[in-house]
């Protein structure tokens, strides 16, 4: 695998639209990205990664207050999912596509913490 860089980590949020306004508004970041159908929102600072939000929903698996999701940026989501396989890394489902946006793998590391690989599409 060869990761480009972590540009990434996210938060699940209960409602984005009240936390967009708390990590803006309160916390001084500014809004780069709002997909309201998708439930995911962008912010960052004047330098370094993006703080992503998503909306939780029942469908998915991850609760507001407990995770943050470092994602690892790659070039070819398919050959790096096709070397954890082969290292025999714990991948959590298939790659997920959001259309014209990202390519996402879900994967742990050896202590069960939880890391995605991040291949974007545009």
């Amino acid at each position: 695998m060869n990761p480009i860089g972590m540009q990434l980590a996210w938060i699940t949020v209960s409602n984005i639209n009240s936390a967009i306004k708390f990590y803006t508004e309160i916390m001084g970041f500014e809004l780069r990205e709002f997909n309201e159908h998708f439930g995911w929102a962008e912010l960052s600072g004047k330098e370094g990664a993006r703080l992503g939000l998503a909306q939780a929903n029942a469908d998915f698996g991850y609760k507001p207050g407990t995770n943050a999701i470092v994602t690892i940026t790659v070039d070819n989501i398919e050959k790096a999912r096709e070397e954890l396989e082969h290292k025999q890394i714990n991948l959590i489902d298939g790659i997920i596509e959001i259309p014209g946006e990202v390519k996402l793998q879900t994967f742990t590391d050896v202590d069960g913490n939880i890391f995605q690989l991040c291949q974007r599409l545009k």
